[in-house]
């Protein structure tokens, strides 16, 4: 660590920018891994404490009922990363079963911030902007990230035949880069809703229309 400390500190020093974006990049995977531990022990922390609470003589009645109904949501919630209660953890698992595959869990977590739950049905709430800032940021994404690709090639190319740095290259290269990646997962969440939306309205329309293909609305 105190190699990768000194590489950075004489990059700083002498402004070599590809050997500071180097170097914390190497950090940030050397390092990543140690935070997930500490989010799966802090998922275990509150389910310990939860089944503590109902192995206890003194949680009776209305309030064991409460912490069971907390514990299957902690434990739905640390299996899939969704926090939902019951009525509507139902619903969804539904919607999943009968998607046969074509909705992970993946999507129905990302698309969460859209989901409500009226009248006994999940609800994907996605309106017309959402779905135009989508698509921009998927569009934005799919130019800047190859572009500052190849900005990044032309600086490398320029760095080891002309031993020179393009004016501005690296910084360029940063700002396509992150802001091309910024633009895609910023557009996760609605691209997921949107696909959840359009398998919720399938289901609902295979529901709609029976096995021989007759109009429901028709009267006999």
């Amino acid at each position: 660590m105190d190699e990768f400390i000194g590489l950075l500190a004489a990059g700083l020093q002498k402004g070599n920018v590809l050997l500071v974006i180097i170097v914390l990049v190497v950090l940030f995977v050397l390092n990543v891994h140690k935070l997930y531990p500490l989010f799966v022990e802090r998922k275990k922390s509150r389910l310990k404490s939860l089944e503590a609470a109902l192995q206890s003589e003194w949680v009776q009645g209305a309030e064991r009922e409460c912490l069971k109904k907390q514990a299957e949501t902690e434990h739905f919630h640390a299996a899939t990363g969704i926090r939902l209660e019951k009525a509507p953890r139902e619903e969804l698992l539904r919607i999943y079963e009968r998607s046969d595959g074509r909705v992970s869990f993946v999507h129905l977590k990302r698309a969460m911030p859209f989901v409500h739950y009226e009248k006994g049905e999940l609800e994907i709430r996605l309106g017309w902007f959402d779905r135009w800032m989508m698509w921009v940021g998927i569009g934005t994404g799919l130019v800047l990230v190859p572009l500052s690709m190849a900005v990044l090639f032309w600086g490398f190319y320029a760095w080891l035949a002309w031993d020179s740095e393009p004016l501005g290259s690296w910084k360029v290269w940063v700002f396509l880069n992150l802001g091309g990646w910024a633009s895609v997962l910023s557009s996760r969440s609605a691209y997921s809703a949107n696909r959840v939306r359009r398998e919720i309205q399938r289901q609902a329309s295979e529901t709609n229309t029976p096995d021989d293909g007759a109009d429901l609305s028709a009267t006999p």
